[in-house]
């Protein structure tokens, strides 16, 4: 059975930033004068895709390491079995295969000692 993807968004207001992004990597690249003429398009579109690729990952990687860092929520600091309070564990790294390749990150953890089972406290959404 195939998932759906929720439709995403880019807001309005990040639109002037990422434009300044762009800008600034072609600057860092080429200089303020952009690529040399003779600069192959094939050339330049490898490039690009190598860096939104790069990028792409960079900011997976970020999101869910700083998703992470933050205190679980409290329904999430109860065991799902019995509903006791758990105990937290140091974080372990966690790997998923997604579309723009691995994304790893530290995740957290919690063990219930009454169930004596060990999990992470992350909410399950359908389809994933």
């Amino acid at each position: 059975m195939a998932t759906e993807t929720r439709a995403v968004e880019i807001p309005a207001e990040l639109r002037p930033v990422l434009l300044a992004t762009a800008k600034n990597l072609l600057h860092h690249l080429y200089g303020p004068q952009g690529p040399p003429w003779g600069t192959s398009f094939a050339d330049l579109e490898e490039l690009m895709v190598k860096l939104s690729d790069t990028l792409s990952s960079e900011l997976l990687h970020e999101a869910l390491q700083r998703q992470a860092e933050q205190p679980v929520p409290e329904p999430l600091q109860h065991c799902p079995t019995c509903g006791r309070p758990t105990q937290t564990r140091d974080p372990e790294p966690r790997c998923v295969y997604a579309r723009l390749g691995t994304a790893e990150w530290q995740e957290p953890a919690a063990h219930c000692d009454h169930c004596r089972k060990a999990f992470f406290p992350s909410v399950q959404e359908s389809g994933y």
